[in-house]
């Protein structure tokens, strides 16, 4: 679980004066209207940032401790947080850490000059935020009926195109979501009346710099070649008709679903119980991303 909380000296006493002597001084000389935060990963100290707000921007320093791991989702989800209070146009990080260039990068972050900033696209302003999870990633198609894909709407045929937006920011690679749908609404069918092509997304997840795998159409491929992966995709059948969802591999045969359930957060199963649960043929295609990727 990731927290923020207010810091102050009297509350803060022992972590400010653990950190003083390896935070950089900006954390400890807070200008007007900067707010500071503390975060908190399972309920351990793992970083501090330092924000404010004006005139429909949003400036950002973060800093994170050492030994702290997972620095790119730490920051998607600062990232995150600030989208959904202000809903700025822009993030920017006027005074970057060197060590925190590829992080920055994960999370679509651009060097102009010596600052690093990440515009927000106009698609996240018409968008609820209940659409996204903590991170940032898509899990609410159901409320995207104002985002169109092809001839119809991404609530109704836009499965794939999510399904791809979240494999890249998965594997630090975040781009927009206006990019991934027009792209892929290429290589949908008649308009996406079929929605995305299976191989269409494999290729475009290719070209993107992916190293992934296809499986064969059956349900016991895919619970082997998720096992070997990274994360990926799942195409199922449902009651509907055909669906795609993004997975993360968490280990012992744990597996994070995003979209499967719209709306669901921290969604996870084991991957058989998955297939047994949510695809109503055992033909289901799974793309994966492989691990070391």
């Amino acid at each position: 679980m990731i927290r923020f909380e207010s810091m102050n000296y009297r509350s803060n006493k022992l972590i400010f004066e653990e950190w003083k002597a390896s935070a950089p001084e900006r954390f400890y000389m807070l200008c007007e209207g900067e707010e500071l935060r503390l975060i908190r990963r399972d309920n351990q100290p793992a970083g501090i940032f330092v924000y404010c707000f004006a005139d429909d921007k949003a400036d950002l320093s973060v800093w994170f401790a050492k030994g702290t791991d997972d620095r790119k989702k730490l920051l998607a989800v600062i990232c995150e947080r600030l989208v959904r209070t202000y809903h700025p146009s822009i993030i920017r990080v006027p005074e970057p850490l060197e060590n925190l260039s590829e992080v920055y990068k994960a999370n679509s972050f651009v060097k102009n000059g010596d600052v690093y900033e990440k515009k927000i696209e106009p698609w996240r302003k018409i968008l609820n935020d209940a659409v996204f999870d903590e991170e940032g990633f898509i899990i609410n198609q159901g409320m995207m009926k104002e985002i169109p894909f092809g001839w119809f709407d991404t609530k109704n045929k836009g499965c794939g195109w999510i399904a791809g937006y979240n494999v890249l920011k998965m594997m630090g690679m975040e781009t927009t979501m206006e990019r991934c749908a027009k792209e892929l609404e290429k290589g949908a069918l008649l308009g996406g009346l079929m929605g995305e092509n299976l191989f269409s997304l494999f290729l475009w997840l290719k070209k993107q710099g992916l190293d992934v795998s296809m499986s064969l159409p059956s349900n016991r491929n895919c619970v082997k070649k998720i096992r070997r992966s990274t994360c990926g995709v799942i195409l199922y059948n449902h009651s509907r008709g055909a669906h795609y969802v993004t997975y993360r591999n968490l280990g012992h045969d744990n597996i994070q679903i995003y979209n499967a359930v719209y709306g669901k957060r921290s969604h996870v199963m084991k991957s058989a119980d998955f297939m047994k649960k949510f695809a109503l043929f055992p033909t289901s295609v799974v793309i994966a991303v492989r691990k070391g990727s």
